[in-house]
């Protein structure tokens, strides 16, 4: 019998903003970008704006392609070069409360093993790894300020479960060193 994977889904979260979203917490656009920059045609930000796919490649020991979308429907999604490689996809939102605040959100909806993440320059940051007969699934959180970002990592091969939870808290460890200068205040 197969098991069903779950990815933790991070828009949960009350008052989330649908993945890879620009707008401020409030619901209204400021034309502010989190770096700072104000422009009346400022195109949402995207963590892929920070994390090149050399660098996931280099996290995970093989070749990926990053998928950025386009303005208004923005994603952040790096690919795999090689047929059953890992998948990575990378969302965020902007969120007032606390890391614990965000997990108790989520509640006892979590199937897998949790583990919290070392991250010098975050708040928090936690995984939760899913190994069935058929695959791995590692959704990973860090919250830096007022960011949270989310990866969510799946492979066919659950003999590559080392590798993909390492290249996962390998991109919490850059997603939250690169942060964008919002999530500190």
């Amino acid at each position: 019998m197969r098991r069903a994977l779950l990815v933790v889904p991070l828009l949960l979260l009350p008052g989330a903003l649908a993945g890879c979203s620009g707008d401020d917490p409030d619901g209204s656009t400021s034309g502010d970008s989190p770096h700072g920059e104000t422009s009346p045609a400022v195109a949402a930000w995207n963590p892929c704006d920070d994390v090149g796919p050399e660098e996931v490649g280099a996290l995970l020991g093989a070749e990926v392609t990053e998928e950025d979308g386009e303005p208004g429907a923005m994603r952040c999604t790096y690919l795999p070069v090689e047929e059953g490689g890992a998948t990575l996809d990378v969302n965020y939102l902007w969120f007032d409360g606390s890391f614990a605040d965000a997990w108790e959100t989520i509640g006892d909806d979590i199937a897998g093993r949790v583990h919290d993440v070392d991250v010098p320059t975050a708040d928090a940051a936690r995984t939760v790894v899913q190994v069935t007969d058929d695959a791995v699934v590692v959704s990973g959180f860090v919250q830096t300020g007022g960011l949270i970002e989310s990866v969510n990592a799946i492979v066919l091969d659950p003999g590559e479960r080392d590798r993909v939870v390492r290249a996962t808290e390998g991109l919490l460890r850059l997603l939250s060193e690169r942060a964008p200068a919002r999530a500190g205040g």
